[in-house]
């Protein structure tokens, strides 16, 4: 009863939300047949597209369980069947639940529609009798009656009373002649059929009452067709129109209304054109079998062993019993099953949830979560690699306790246990709610690692937003307001900001300032405390279109991200309807709207300049040596662009300066563009400068006569390579991003070359081993 009531309910919708459309675009049309097979079309499709059944791809991570109103009957039922075939239990009183009274109800009142149109049909059977019958050739049965009654037709029989026969005979018998003709008595039969078992739907009864409208304008056309004064006709109806007791089955010469009966003889046919209305039926019907639709859950299902399966059964039709009978307690023995474990943890796993109405938070917010993490992470043992990220799971119990720890992303397994320890040692967080109740949620952290170098013990030029400020101010900055930091070293330095920018220069763009870009994006109210489960993956490319590996991605307002690796590569769940912040050294932050398949541009950051003096340029002729950088691409540099390039403080005039340069006695590189650029070198820095610094031939004889030095191992090779260089560390072995625990195992001897460079605001140190 329940699977069947559920049908009807689908059934309901669908056929109130076809007949609503209907009433708006059809009704009013005059192709009367048409409108007339578009009803039962529409009723017969309202009753089979719940039976049509697609099955939709969906990710879930079930952790409660959810009943929909099918199940909950389906339950009812099993409920009322166990409870039935249980012997030897004597209940005290059996109290019925919502569902069934529900339940109860729909079949009263089929019973009662189904016995009401059966008593119509007993009375109208003895109408039919107690009249003069007098049978046509065509098989239509004319049935006179002596006594004042209105005219009508069901199935082959008319109904008329003598005097209505002896007035107007031939109107009243040309119209129900065409309802028996047109077999209108099987469209109203089928609609009764469906009001009794849709006699709560609105639309059910409105349709009905639409196919008797359809009905009498058929009637109606045929009697003007057929030679009839429509004038007359007309009289004749309103002068039928006062009511008399009419049978709902049945066809009567004055049952519709009388108003739209005169209209829609007056009124012009409708354009052939406006039958393409019926073709509102096919997106309602796709719209309806979406909503329809049972999502196929593609989670891998863990399998449960060491079960009996009749221990589970006894287990299930035992807690159904104690919903609903009240049982002596002596009457049934409760027994308990635990599965691989105590019954305490079975129990509490049963009870975690992945979203709830308030959702666990760390003592201070997520301010102070985030600066637990960071120093934890600082005076740790274990240092991971550059960019090191290792996302972290656990549950926030009903007191707070943070338990069942463990990785769940990693791009360095050498420090999941140590990002883990971090974790599982976090003090007792204030626990999520459900229903205003204390409950166990999942939740998850990202702790991330890295080598970050930038030499404190000289005096760098800090710039924040481009305001310089002192050391000590900035180790006073809240992390969570830093959007990015970007390096300058050596010349780069020197040429853009003088004696000042000697030991480098450090800038700092905060969440304040205008550099973030943000995308036109649909927004959600707040993105804070929501869990993100909408999957999302996608590539992040430099200007050139490069991919960009270690770009950080955050969810705003949350604690969950990732970044890129290798490739370019990203794929974390996010908020639906939000956005993702991307950010790089640099680079421009960019906020964009969440989709299932991104696809992220980075654009290089603006340096913000204070004011400075541009030097003097000398314009010479560079000869430069034979070219082995032929063929070479600058980074930051647009193709079809022809940037100024300084050698030494001098500008070279040739357009293949670079190509002449022995890449063994460059010094160091370095690239400005955009508004740095200009700053500087004025307009002939609007397509970017290079700026390159060569090696004299006693430091170049010097590199060449002992590359090595002396170095206990490798790692100290590589750290002499980037001597002074700030930034963020990148080690590369043979191509390979290595960590810097396994250069300290290897000798300086195994080396064959080792260079560093700035890439990006980063240090990447490149080794080439002897092999």
């Amino acid at each position: 009863m329940g699977t069947f009531f559920v049908y009807v309910l689908k059934s309901s919708v669908c056929l109130a939300m076809f007949y609503l459309f209907f009433r708006i675009l059809l009704s009013k049309e005059t192709f009367h047949r048409f409108n007339r097979i578009a009803l039962l079309g529409i009723l017969f499709l309202s009753l089979l597209l719940p039976w049509v059944e697609v099955t939709t791809g969906r990710q879930m991570e079930v952790q409660q369980t959810m009943l929909t109103l099918e199940h909950l009957l389906q339950k009812t039922e099993t409920t009322s069947s166990i409870v039935a075939d249980e012997a030897g239990i004597t209940s005290e009183a059996v109290s019925l639940s919502w569902v069934e009274i529900l339940l109860f109800v729909y079949g009263g009142g089929i019973v009662f529609f189904t016995c009401r149109h059966l008593y119509s049909l007993v009375c109208l059977f003895r109408l039919i009798r107690s009249g003069r019958q007098e049978k046509w050739e065509n098989g239509t049965i004319l049935v006179v009656h002596r006594q004042a009654i209105a005219p009508f037709s069901w199935m082959k029989y008319i109904v008329i009373s003598r005097k209505d026969l002896e007035e107007n005979g031939r109107e009243i018998l040309i119209h129900e002649a065409a309802h028996i003709r047109h077999r209108h008595s099987i469209d109203l039969l089928i609609a009764d059929v469906c009001v009794f078992f849709q006699w709560f739907n609105p639309g059910a009864w409105l349709l009905k009452q639409e196919l008797q409208n359809i009905h009498e304008y058929e009637a109606d056309e045929t009697v003007i067709n057929e030679g009839v004064n429509a004038k007359d006709y007309q009289l004749l109806l309103i002068k039928k129109a006062v009511g008399t007791r009419l049978y709902s089955m049945a066809n009567s010469f004055n049952h519709s209304k009388l108003k739209k009966r005169i209209t829609m003889m007056l009124k012009e046919k409708s354009s052939p054109w406006a039958r393409m209305k019926y073709l509102y039926v096919l997106p309602l019907a796709a719209v309806a079998v979406t909503a329809f639709a049972r999502p196929e859950i593609s989670e891998k299902v863990e399998e449960i062993s060491a079960v009996k399966v009749n221990d589970l059964v006894e287990i299930v039709q035992e807690k159904v019993l104690q919903d609903s009978v009240r049982v002596p307690k002596k009457a049934v023995s409760t027994k308990a099953v635990c599965v691989g474990g105590n019954a305490e943890s079975a129990k509490e796993e049963a009870a975690v949830f992945v979203a709830v109405e308030q959702m666990p938070e760390y003592p201070g917010g997520m301010e102070a979560l985030q600066k637990y993490l960071e120093e934890r992470v600082t005076g740790s043992p274990v240092k991971g690699e550059a960019g090191g990220v290792v996302t972290i799971g656990f549950t926030v119990t009903e007191t707070g306790k943070v338990t069942n720890v463990q990785v769940l992303e990693s791009d360095q397994p050498s420090l999941n246990k140590e990002a883990e320890r971090i974790v599982s040692e976090m003090p007792d967080w204030i626990p999520g709610k459900q229903r205003g109740k204390p409950v166990s949620v999942k939740y998850s952290v990202p702790v991330r690692f890295g080598n970050i170098r930038f030499g404190w013990d000289k005096q760098q030029l800090i710039l924040v937003d481009g305001k310089e400020i002192s050391m000590n101010a900035m180790k006073k900055m809240n992390p969570s307001e830093i959007e990015s930091v970007s390096v300058l070293k050596d010349s780069a330095s020197v040429r853009i900001y003088g004696k000042r920018g000697e030991n480098g220069v450090i800038l700092v763009t905060t969440k304040k300032s205008d550099t973030t870009t943000q995308c036109d994006s649909p927004k959600v109210d707040n993105q804070e405390n929501v869990v993100p489960d909408f999957q999302v993956s996608g590539t992040v490319v430099d200007e050139q279109g490069r991919p960009k590996a270690g770009v950080s991605i955050l969810v705003p307002n949350t604690t969950y991200g990732t970044i890129t690796y290798r490739g370019g590569h990203f794929s974390l769940k996010a908020i639906k309807g939000g956005s993702l912040l991307f950010s790089f050294t640099g680079y421009k932050s960019v906020k964009v709207p969440v989709s299932a398949t991104m696809s992220v541009r980075m654009e290089q950051e603006v340096v913000k300049l204070l004011p400075e003096t541009t030097s003097r340029l000398t314009r010479i002729k560079s000869t430069g040596s034979n070219g082995l950088i032929s063929g070479s691409s600058v980074h930051g540099i647009k193709n079809g662009e022809e940037p100024l390039i300084i050698i030494d403080g001098k500008e070279a005039l040739e357009k293949d300066a670079l190509s002449k340069l022995a890449p063994d006695h460059i010094k160091s590189l370095s690239i400005l563009k955009d508004k740095s650029a200009t700053a500087v070198y004025g307009e002939k820095g609007k397509d970017g400068v290079i700026i390159i610094e060569m090696l004299t031939d006693e430091e170049f004889q010097a590199k060449k006569n002992n590359p090595k030095g002396s170095y206990a191992n490798a790692w100290q090779l590589a750290e002499h390579a980037a001597k002074d260089m700030l930034g963020e560390v990148i080690y590369l072995l043979d191509g390979k991003e290595v960590h810097a625990g396994i250069l300290e195992t290897m000798s300086a001897e195994s080396i064959k070359t080792a260079s560093a460079e700035n890439v990006d605001g980063k240090v990447v140190i490149r080794l080439v081993s002897k092999k």
